[in-house]
Formats: structure tokens, sequence, C-alpha cells
């Protein structure tokens, strides 16, 4: 799906030089690998990934700091209700109590970052309102 949505994109925009795709990936090493393989070897974008490995705490500080609300849209766990607000007590009870990856790293839980929500410079935490 990947390849084909880039094929779409360069269709409809020839004149790209250079692509590159971020993905938010926090500690899942296969899952880098696999994408690194189906995308790279294909002579496709380039990818960052810029989340890798940052301590659960400080992206639980960043995303305080950004104001951006989150909300779990799908759950695989019991305990983890669609719909619930991502907050630091929500991580911690669901990574200390219930035992899971806080962030839903291991497919518990998905979730929504309402980026639409909040000004662009606040969200990037370039600038404070």
């Amino acid at each position: 799906r990947i390849q084909q949505g880039l094929r779409v994109i360069n269709k409809c925009i020839s004149n790209i030089k250079e692509m590159t795709l971020v993905f938010g990936d926090l500690h899942l090493d296969h899952i880098r690998q696999w994408r690194t393989k189906e995308l790279l070897s294909k002579q496709g974008p380039n990818l960052e990934y810029p989340l890798w490995k940052v301590p659960y705490d400080e992206l639980m500080t960043d995303l305080e700091n950004s104001r951006v609300t989150v909300t779990v849209s799908a759950s695989t766990k019991e305990g983890v209700t669609k719909g619930t607000v991502f907050t630091r007590s929500f991580w911690k009870d669901v990574a200390e109590r219930k035992g899971y990856d806080g962030f839903g790293e291991n497919g518990e839980f998905h979730s929504v970052a309402e980026v639409w929500s909040v000004e662009r410079a606040v969200a990037l935490g370039l600038s404070v309102d």
C-alpha cells in the first residue's frame, strides 16, 4: 500500500525531487527493519524516525507541552476504552497497573492526535500562546 500511495503522489506531483516518510515508531525493531527493507530496497523515499528510542517520560512531557489532545481510537485490551483521552495518568495506569505498553506500541490500542485543534506553532513546540 505504501508503494502504491507513493506512486499516486509522484503521478500527481511530478516535480518531486526528494521525498521523506516520517514514522512515529518508538522501539519496535522488527517494524523498523521491515519498513527499511520494503521501502529502501525499492529506491524509495528517505525514512525518518524522530521518536525512536526517546524515553516515554520525555515523550509524555512533549505531548503535554504541545496541548494536542490524543484520544484512544481503538483497543484490543480490556480496561483500555475507545474514546479515552490519553493523559499522563492514563499512560501510567496502562503501563503500571495493567502491564501494557504505555504508548500502545504492542498493539494494545491506537490513538488519534487531534493536531488540528491547536495552533501549528504551539503543537510543534515553536511558540507558546
